[in-house]
């Protein structure tokens, strides 16, 4: 309430009124009259009346120096203490202005005290969001989460060697191993999920270390806000930049007081280097300036693509650590899932691994649907068509040369585990055709491009089971690619 007669006051003080303007200039005029006994207040009567009205319309308040003396004395007694004092020693208007500093000062103060507080809670406990699933339905995979434990794991600035890129397909596990990671390890860990709109990067970054924008808020911008209705921060400057500098300062402080340099990791970033390719590389010249000077240790997770093969052609790479792979639910690890994690019977479980394999986001997917009742066979037909679909895509895009290419690359793998380099050169020796034909493959999620050896090979367990049913008979040169 005092706060809104502060800025009531100040409002006037920008947009004065014509009777605060006369009452400031004749209030000294009239100063000088203290010695009169009376005063007296005329307010002027209406042109459109006439002069028998002199009387109903010229009203007098006549008013002794006594009686106002007890009228303010009474109003001064209503007054509480700190009421008395600001008006005793301030006058009205600067008050209101030195009230609204004060309350500027600290509302600033207490902004940035929070902000600090926070950010240091943060890289004390950790950062890391819940699990998207039921943790009941988590499948431990004992191998992988030591190794992703150990790269996760704060060590001393002496230890501190490189960064890590860890990788694999869409749905092997990557998300949920990496935060299961960074769950067990809590203190110092911040964990960044990339937005799929990468405009959006520099807020999910604050999110993770809980960092305010309005850190950076002055007195006057504060001020202005309340006077004219400006928001103290419109969030031009809202920008990961400014989140890496904090986290940089911060990172400093958690190696001052614990001995050890804190984490961060990038989950997703494939987005990054499909809409913002430029963004992924200051992100990486960072984890390798971080490195070098052992302020914190960066962990990039992606799929496989166009991210890593980036990453690979810079530089910097060089202060990384070799790619760590994250492969499908091997048979074994299957069937646990299947029968332990979501109860399905042993028949059901075959027929799940048997169409997608160990992809665990697929089985996921799969067995919520079987226990919401949609029978396996719909579930079977509708994967099967999508894929069909997408190959059909792009056979209608292609030449008759090309689509012979097409169905030799499906084909032959039926018969290979991958296809090098040399055999997809002997299939198709135009280079163009080639390229446009593998690059479509990639951009319909049927084929991937192994990091480690540089070979084709079947995106997931659905596609070959697709190509074995709809397409083994339009392979022109099958026969020649078995072993």
């Amino acid at each position: 309430m005092y706060l809104r007669h502060v800025f009531l006051n100040l409002r006037s003080i920008a947009f004065p009124r014509i009777q605060n303007v006369n009452k400031s200039f004749y209030r000294p005029l009239s100063s000088h009259k203290h010695k009169n006994e009376f005063e007296v207040s005329t307010v002027k009567k209406s042109p459109d009346k006439g002069d028998d009205d002199d009387d109903a319309d010229l009203k007098s308040v006549i008013e002794t120096k006594a009686a106002r003396k007890e009228r303010e004395k009474a109003e001064w007694d209503r007054l509480s203490i700190v009421e008395k004092f600001v008006k005793k020693f301030f006058p009205s208007q600067i008050n209101s202005i030195a009230i609204l500093i004060v309350a500027g000062i600290g509302y600033v103060i207490c902004e940035q005290i929070k902000n600090d507080y926070e950010i240091k809670y943060t890289f004390r406990n950790g950062s890391c969001p819940n699990f998207k699933f039921k943790e009941e339905q988590l499948l431990e995979r004992k191998s992988l989460l030591d190794t992703l434990t150990s790269i996760v794991t704060p060590v001393a600035d002496k230890l501190v060697s490189s960064y890590y890129i860890v990788l694999g397909e869409h749905g092997v596990g990557k998300s949920t191993l990496i935060r299961q990671a960074a769950r067990n390890v809590g203190q110092g860990v911040i964990y960044v999920d990339v937005p799929s709109n990468v405009d959006k990067f520099g807020f999910a970054f604050a999110r993770a270390i809980r960092f305010n924008f309005k850190e950076h808020i002055r007195l006057s911008t504060w001020i202005e806000s309340k006077m004219f209705g400006s928001p103290p921060d419109d969030g031009k400057e809202a920008s990961w930049e400014r989140v890496i500098l904090t986290f940089e300062k911060y990172a400093i402080d958690f190696k001052k007081r614990y001995g050890s340099v804190p984490i961060l990791i990038f989950d997703n970033c494939d987005s990054l280097a499909n809409k913002d390719p430029k963004m992924l590389e200051i992100l990486q010249d960072t984890a390798k300036t971080a490195i070098d000077d052992s302020t914190w240790v960066t962990v990039f997770v992606t799929s496989v693509g166009n991210a890593p093969e980036q990453m690979e052609g810079r530089s910097s790479i060089t202060r990384a650590s070799s790619f760590i792979e994250i492969s499908d639910l091997s048979k074994d690890e299957t069937m646990t899932y299947l029968l332990e994690k979501r109860n399905l019977s042993q028949e059901m479980a075959n027929n799940l691994y048997g169409l997608f394999g160990g992809r665990i986001k697929s089985l996921q997917n799969a067995a919520s649907k079987l226990e919401s009742g949609v029978p396996f066979t719909s579930i079977r037909k509708s994967i099967l068509q999508d894929t069909a679909r997408r190959i059909e895509k792009i056979r209608c895009r292609g030449t008759t040369q090309e689509q012979t290419f097409l169905f030799n690359v499906l084909c032959g793998l039926l018969y290979r585990p991958e296809l090098t380099v040399d055999e997809l050169i002997e299939m198709e020796e135009d280079v163009s055709i080639r390229q446009n034909v593998l690059d479509e493959l990639r951009n319909e999620t049927l084929l991937i491009r192994s990091v480690s050896t540089g070979s084709y090979i079947y995106h997931s367990q659905v596609i070959k089971v697709c190509v074995e049913e709809y397409y083994k008979t339009k392979c022109l040169s099958c026969n020649a690619l078995k072993v």
